[in-house]
């Protein structure tokens, strides 16, 4: 019997050692949870949150990024718009000046040509009143003359003749 009270007392060596290695397991494991598990799981807690508070922190500057791009966008946007605006009012204002331009120039002409016509008209009256002049003293220069010639038929047709080739002489010059 001797091997199994061998057998029996090497059982509970054994028994004895896994029971204290695993109390000393759990009190190992006590401390470390009292010591280090708390710490670490604090130090995780903590890097959790700041992690978190970073990836907040990309997300609002991402969103204050993605606000400034489309305010930036809308800004180009006002700027060209007033570009077309400013071009456009700048087109019509040419348009309007051209248009004001060649209506002052129609109506400068028009007036150019209604002093030419009044000149004209002047001008045509001066000519009148130098050719009734002209006839009446040819008139009376004829009559003179047949007052001091007596009147035949010869002498009647060479005063005519006369009188005309005065007044082509005249004409001419």
């Amino acid at each position: 019997m001797a091997p199994e009270i061998l057998l029996a007392a090497a059982g509970l060596t054994m028994t004895a050692q896994i029971l204290t290695t695993m109390v000393a397991f759990f009190v190992v494991l006590a401390i470390l949870y009292k010591m280090a598990w708390g710490p670490v799981l604090e130090l995780i807690d903590e890097r959790r949150k700041t992690i978190a508070q970073e990836f907040d922190t990309i997300d609002k500057k991402q969103a204050d990024l993605n606000s400034m791009v489309k305010d930036y966008e809308e800004r180009l946007r006002q700027i060209d718009n007033e570009a077309r605006e400013r071009t456009n009012k700048a087109i019509d204002e040419g348009k309007k000046a051209a248009a004001e331009i060649l209506e002052e120039a129609r109506k400068h002409s028009e007036d150019v040509k209604q002093r030419a016509e009044a000149d004209i008209k002047i001008e045509i009256e001066k000519a009148r009143v130098e050719l009734r002049d002209e006839i009446v003293n040819l008139t009376l220069g004829a009559t003179e003359k047949l007052l001091h010639k007596e009147l035949n038929a010869d002498t009647h047709k060479k005063l005519i003749v006369d009188f005309i080739e005065e007044l082509e002489k005249r004409e001419a010059s």
